[in-house]
């Protein structure tokens, strides 16, 4: 999969292409070279270093004699461009080199640095022009063939066929007053022109009167398969088609390769036109030649919808590599048909919503332009105000829409785009505007398994970047930081400059088993690095390193590099050793191969070689003490199994336990299970011995539309030999791979054989690594920052998912007992975050059964009935022989509601043999709506057992947890609020941390329990615990009764003595000789009830604010605080009051006396005099001096 990263960078049109916009930009075949277009310019630029080559400015007497132009071509070999005018005119012209670079970098003081792919010296190139031709009935099209041209004409509907490069007797030389002659097919010059017209094929093309005018072709050849073409047509309608001679086969109906309903109705007639295909959109519905009854019996068949009813297809483009093509529809929808093995018809895969998948309010608009990378694992799509980048599957990568803020242009739209070598970086062409900036690069980074899928880089999570390589090191990190997203920990790898500024791109990369080394290979040569040292190794000769090219790619066995090369158009298989210097005498083992490498695959030490010969090699890597070797154990054919052999994208083995036990390791191939990664499909490829003691193999097809796969031979218990397979949207599982049963093929459908998974898992993002260990799959997803900068910058953002959960939850229904589940689970018992995977488990199966049930009664709402009519309805359920069968709802209803009253009960019972078995409860409880304690708590027990076995067990943080839904229920019941859907609304919105309703009426029972608590809190330290739980009490009841009762029931403060009643002194007295000071009393906030009078402390302290005067009134003078008691008693509290006798409280009282005091601002004193009481006597203290 491809994510966009960093911020695109912006190309201005250099003289002489800057007095106009583009329309157009049209890379080369192999990609090197891009060309741009105006109404009257054409340029030539080079990718790498992105620099203008060459360029051509119409004269105004040219547009006006041969017309603007429209559209460019390039010819098949990158030598040649081809511009279509308006006036159906094809300009001619070569790509000449020129002596000398096209650029020369400015002079510095500094040694010269080239980055990736601009390295000295760059081949400059001018444009000469050819001649001038012409083609009568308005030209739409022109494809470039290796040896000739395909040109689509308007009048009449047909594409015409025409040597390459052109005879100079049909082309007009430059400065030539005399017209072409048109390429009409007529006349001895023009022997080798030929035309087909659509009318010929009227079976497989959809038109009433008149043929559809053509509008785009392509084409592709891969080897081992018939040339496919497609078409798109004005009326909207798309088709892929094939050369009728390599589509036709001469079978009988009993050797037909297709099921009997296809075989008729698909294989081209003996007298078919040249061509013979299939419509692609609207793809037609296959004819279904099963009994049929009613209507249909009579033969009658659904005709091909209307023009009207047609979303028009606006674009189309070809993926190879995985037997798709992609339908860009004028709706902004994109279909994406698989293409099978000819003469199989097209299938719809998939449809790519843009609205629907990034959630937008409007539409993007008509598609403009799609484009696949060359390894077909990401296709772009250019919108009419926006863009977007989808994986093969449907995955959403990246995308950008038109906004009122101020962006770049491509971020509105896009009309022409193409991908550099190396899938790397997006070169994108925006809309004509007022801005001058029209041409973009977007980079990217891509996982490295899109261009070697090996079991060591499905592993780890290792991304590619244009000069770097990036490798995920937060799973070496703690349990708790691997499944925190904020913990990325991503090591960005430099390749070094002298490498890649002559070798880009980039072609393979390879991590090996442990992620200390990383080897990656470009155009030609290799170098590898160690983590250890953190230094890359190169070759020593620069020679070397260009006398080989890596074809099949790299793999690590410990230390020892396997590579698969390309020398002198010779193949070998190379070891290289890290410790060693690169040099073609350090080479370890070179073996040589008959045919180029296409997958390579290293498991344990049987090494897998798939070449392009379809044949598929097993090698043992024996290390010794002195030196290591390849040792070639056996090899098998899959002709006729595998039609096309460069479609294969990965492939892997499954060994059978015995034969790791017992067997012998060169006999693994003739009896493992063989897993292919083809044209998108999961096959299993199973043997089986023939009479002749010769292997054959069953195909099998697990699941369709697959990106990626992961094989575990030493998975953790029931994980073993679990296969693993992504498909764009879910993470799809199939346990013990080697035991799935074979399906039958219904041969009434136009479907592949499919195997139901195990276990399907949603992720919300795209999977790159699966920590088997740690019971987590890491993956990244895109993230774009557009509101707080002018231009739109990308980032990669790392994702993390738990699946012990979902694989929990299959072991426990699969199986009657608990023991599987248990072996499972003891494997992850260790994990910190194990206590969340069972949390997360009850909790899913609780919210199953809650929907189950809503579904139930909105369903089914009939009237309860006892046993006995419910009896009576269950006869009634069966019928009788030959009457229709009708199940009662309540009857149904009810085995739904045991049937997942089961399931609970059994994750309950599973609960129960671990330790943290209350918490996972209770922290489900608090993390659901109270509508759902009933179902849980009744197969679970009564929460004030649980919450009793907590206390006894001196487990006190869980305890408190049951606190909370001990209070929630019991002041449901009190009230009478157990009615679903009723807490929020009654008792306000006081919540605890996991948004659990706190009801705001105390019960007894609350004061009580968390008194309970408290107490075992003190003696075992736990404070903080203590001040939550007094906080508890404090959020259910504002006016602090319950507080207050608390806490004179444990005692925490001492009760107050009497004290005599104060009297109110005159103004300007004091006590003890202090002066008397002022105070002013704040306002307590109006929405707040006034506190109840606090209990006394046992110690001196300040005298407490008086209540605040209502509004308008005078203010109320105050006491003075006393000072601190001199006498031996000392423990005496002054209770002051008023002159109008209130006394004066504050919920703010302290329980000791302050250590410091602070004089009063002077912004709150008030001048008035305060009235000080005379306290009088003290009782016991009549000789003190002071009183």
């Amino acid at each position: 999969m491809y994510w966009p990263t960093a911020a695109a960078r912006a190309h201005l049109f250099p003289p002489p292409l800057d007095h106009e916009p583009a329309i157009v930009i049209k890379p080369s075949r192999r990609g090197n070279l891009f060309a741009t277009l105006g109404k009257s310019t054409i340029g030539v630029w080079d990718v790498r270093p992105t620099v203008l080559q060459g360029a051509v400015v119409r004269t105004a007497k040219s547009l006006e004699r041969w017309g603007e132009n429209q559209d460019v071509f390039w010819a098949h070999d990158g030598k040649a461009l081809v511009v279509l005018t308006t006036t159906s005119h094809l300009l001619c012209y070569n790509l000449v080199p020129s002596a000398g670079p096209s650029y020369e970098p400015p002079p510095t003081p500094f040694p010269p640095g080239y980055g990736a792919g601009e390295a000295p010296p760059l081949q400059a190139y001018t444009l000469v022009s050819l001649g001038v031709a012409f083609a009568m009935g308005a030209v739409q099209f022109v494809l470039a063939q290796s040896h000739s041209l395909l040109v689509l004409l308007r009048h009449p509907q047909s594409i015409l066929l025409v040597p390459w490069p052109l005879p100079p007797s049909l082309l007009s030389p430059p400065g030539s007053h005399f017209p072409p002659a048109p390429l009409d097919g007529e006349g001895e010059e023009q022997v080798g022109i030929e035309s087909w017209e659509l009318a010929k094929g009227a079976d497989w093309i959809d038109y009433e009167t008149q043929p559809p005018v053509p509008q785009a072709l392509s084409v592709n050849r891969t080897h081992g398969l018939p040339t496919v073409y497609t078409l798109l047509c004005d009326d909207g309608r798309a088709y892929a088609f094939h050369l009728s001679s390599q589509t036709r086969i001469e079978t009988t109906d009993a050797g037909s390769p297709l099921p009997p309903h296809q075989a008729a109705s698909y294989f081209p007639s003996p007298s078919a036109s040249k061509y013979f295909g299939h419509a692609i959109h609207p793809v037609r519905a296959p004819l279904d030649r099963s009994p049929v009854q009613g209507v249909a019996a009579l033969g009658l068949v659904d005709a091909p919808p209307a023009l009207a009813d047609i979303d028009k297809a606006v674009t189309v483009s070809l993926n190879p590599r995985f037997g798709q093509v992609a339908v860009g529809l004028a709706s902004g929808l994109v279909n994406i048909v698989g293409l099978p093995t000819p003469p199989q018809p097209p299938r719809l895969s998939h449809t790519l919503d843009l609205k629907h998948s990034a959630n937008l309010r409007i539409s993007p608009g008509a598609v403009k332009t799609l484009t696949w990378t060359s390894d077909g694992y990401a296709l772009t799509v250019g919108y009419e105000r926006g863009w977007a980048v989808w994986s093969m599957g449907g995955r959403l990568g990246g995308w950008g829409l038109a906004s009122d803020e101020p962006q770049e242009a491509y971020m509105s739209g896009i009309v022409s785009c193409f991908w550099v070598p190396g899938n790397l970086e997006l070169f994108a062409l925006s809309a004509p505007d007022a801005s001058a900036e029209q041409l973009f690069a977007i980079p990217f980074a891509k996982s490295a398994t899109t261009s070697q899928h090996s079991p060591d880089n499905t592993r780890y999570a290792f991304l590619q970047k244009d000069d770097r390589v990036l490798v995920y090191r937060g799973a070496d990190q703690p349990d708790m930081s691997v499944i925190n997203p904020e913990s990325d920990v991503w090591q960005h790898i430099k390749i070094p400059d002298m490498y890649i500024a002559s070798n880009w791109p980039i072609r393979y990369a390879a991590i090996s088993q442990d992620g200390r080394l990383i080897a990656v290979a470009g155009r030609r040569g290799l170098t590898h690095y160690s983590a250890s040292s953190g230094r890359w190794k190169l070759f020593a000769h620069e020679r070397d390193e260009r006398a080989f090219t890596v074809r099949g790619g790299l793999l690590w066995f410990h230390h020892v590099l396997v590579v698969a090369v390309e020398v002198d158009k010779t193949f070998q298989i190379r070891l290289y050793s890290r410790d060693l210097d690169l040099s073609d005498t350090t080479i370890l083992h070179a073996q040589p191969i008959t045919s180029p490498v296409l997958v390579m695959t290293l498991l344990d030490n049987s090494l897998l070689v798939y070449t392009a010969d379809n044949t598929l090699y097993h090698y043992l890597i024996l290390p010794t003490k002195e030196t290591i070797r390849l040792h070639l154990c056996g090899s098998i054919s899959f002709d006729g199994i595998v039609p096309a052999p460069t479609r294969v994208r990965a492939l892997s083995w499954l060994v059978p336990q015995a034969q790791k036990e017992l067997g012998d390791p060169a006999d693994d191939l003739i009896v493992a299970t063989i897993i292919f990664l083809v044209d998108g499909k999961l096959v299993l490829l199973r043997p089986r011995r023939a009479g002749n003691d010769e292997v054959r193999y069953d195909l099998q097809t697990l699941a369709d539309r697959i990106e990626a796969y992961w094989t575990h031979l030493h998975g953790v218990g029931t994980l073993e030999n679990s296969l693993w397979g992504y498909d764009g949207q879910a993470m799809r599982v199939w346990l013990d791979a080697l035991t799935i049963e074979s399906t039958r093929i219904d041969v009434g459908r136009d479907a592949y054989e499919s195997v139901e998974e195990s276990v399907k898992l949603r992720l919300d993002f795209y999977p790159l690594s699966i920590l088997m260990d740690k019971g987590i799959i890491i993956g990244v997803d895109h993230e774009a920052s557009t509101r707080s900068l002018p231009f739109a910058l990308f980032k990669i953002q790392t994702g993390t998912h738990l699946f012990l959960p979902q694989f929990l939850r299959f072991h426990l229904a699969a199986a009657p007992a608990l023991d599987t589940a248990l072996a499972f689970a003891a494997n992850y018992a260790g994990l910190v975050y194990f206590a969340h995977a069972l949390e997360i488990l009850l909790h899913s199966v609780l919210e199953d059964d809650d929907a189950g049930e809503d579904a139930a009664d909105h369903e089914l709402v009939v009237p309860d009935m006892d046993a006995s009519e419910d009896a009576d309805a269950h006869a009634l359920s069966e019928g009788e022989p030959g009457s229709e069968r009708v199940r009662s709802p309540p009857v149904l209803r009810a085995r739904m509601r045991s049937r997942r009253h089961t399931q609970l009960a059994r994750v309950v019972a599973f609960l129960d043999h671990f330790s943290a078995a209350l918490d996972v409860v209770v922290g489900c409880a608090r993390k659901t709506e109270p509508e759902r304690w009933a179902a849980l708590f009744g197969v679970v027990g009564r929460p004030r057992d649980l919450f009793e076995r907590c206390l006894a067990a001196g487990r006190l943080r869980t305890a408190a947890s049951y606190l909370l839904v001990l209070h929630s229920l019991e002041a449901l019941e009190l009230d009478g609020l157990n009615r679903a859907g009723a807490t929020n609304e009654v008792h306000g919105g006081a919540t605890d941390d996991n948004k659990t309703p706190l009801p705001q009426t105390p019960t007894p029972a609350d004061a009580h329990d968390t008194v309970r608590l408290v107490r075992a809190a003190m003696a075992a330290g736990e404070f903080q615990l203590c001040k939550e739980l007094l906080r508890f009490l404090r959020s259910i009841d504002e006016t602090g009764v319950a507080l207050r009762t608390a806490l004179d029931e444990i005692g925490i403060l001492d009760p107050a003595p009497t004290s005599p009643e104060p009297v109110v002194m005159p103004a300007g007295a004091s006590i003890a000789g202090a002066p008397a000071a002022t105070l002013e009393q704040p306002t307590p906030r109006p929405d707040v009830p006034s506190p109840a009078p606090a209990p006394a402390a046992s110690a001196p302290m300040a005298a407490a604010p008086a209540p605040a005067p209502a509004p308008g009134s005078p203010r109320t003078p105050q006491a003075a605080p006393t000072p601190p008691d001199p006498s031996p008693s000392g423990s005496r509290v002054h209770i002051l009051r008023t002159e109008s006798g209130e006394r004066a409280t504050s919920p703010f009282q302290l329980s000791s006396p302050r250590m410091y005091s602070s004089p009063p601002s002077p912004r709150t004193v008030d001048m008035q005099p305060l009235a000080v009481p005379d306290f009088g006597p003290e009782p016991g203290a009549a000789d003190s001096p002071d009183s």
